[in-house]
């Protein structure tokens, strides 16, 4: 029995490093498959975070591909749901706070507001490769520091945000990569620290503000549902 639960749990890994790549960049056949095995993997195996974070961040992908709005709320609160207590069972592992942080940077702050999660995830993380810590590559580790200005910038904070784009570009040769990073200096030149960052809001937005209002505390948890 002991070798059943552990082959199955070896199964669910090796699809994950199959196919998560392409459901990230968007391939709803593979989100679907992931999705499948860890609901069966976890009805089995509850107590592993590290299964759970990827199932959460599952979750978030699922949301991305609905195109009703309560549906994308409902997946992404499941998600985030399975994230949190991942990152709770086990604070120090890098990849759970990667998948968390890579799933906050994504979200809409205006409706989520969970900047300062990708704040916490990808500062933990970049101090981490910076002490020589984690198994983050030069490329990676540089676009965490982009991402994180990002957040920053979303949330107000110009201050901030320069310090990560400044420090990318005393870091990088790349003449594109230079550029890009110029003109995300230009965002904040001039800019208080601090400031309340309002953005015109479409359609669609204002569609999903009025349910996160009006719905959010009739949401029942959702990690167990199927599609």
């Amino acid at each position: 029995m002991a070798m059943r639960s552990e082959e199955e749990i070896k199964t669910a890994y090796a699809q994950i490093n199959s196919l998560y790549k392409d459901a990230v960049n968007g391939d709803e056949k593979a989100v679907q498959a992931l999705h499948q095995t860890l609901e069966q993997v976890r009805s089995n195996h509850a107590n592993i975070p590290l299964l759970n974070a990827y199932h959460g961040s599952i979750m978030i992908l699922i949301a991305r591909d609905k195109t009703n709005p309560l549906e994308k709320l409902r997946w992404s609160k499941a998600g985030l749901k399975l994230l949190d207590d991942a990152v709770i069972f086990s604070p120090q592992n890098f990849m759970i706070r990667l998948l968390r942080g890579k799933a906050a940077h994504k979200l809409p702050e205006k409706h989520f507001n969970r900047g300062h999660t990708a704040i916490d995830d990808y500062t933990f993380l970049i101090k981490s490769h910076e002490r020589g810590k984690g198994f983050l590559n030069s490329k990676a580790y540089w676009q965490l520091i982009y991402e994180l200005g990002e957040v920053y910038y979303r949330m107000g904070r110009n201050q901030d945000a320069g310090i990560c784009w400044r420090k990318l570009k005393n870091e990088t040769q790349d003449p594109a990569f230079q550029r890009l990073l110029l003109s995300k200096l230009k965002l904040v030149e001039g800019k208080p620290a601090v400031e309340t960052r309002t953005e015109p809001e479409g359609p669609f937005a204002s569609l999903l503000r009025r349910i996160v209002n009006e719905a959010q505390n009739q949401i029942p948890d959702n990690s167990q549902q199927t599609t």
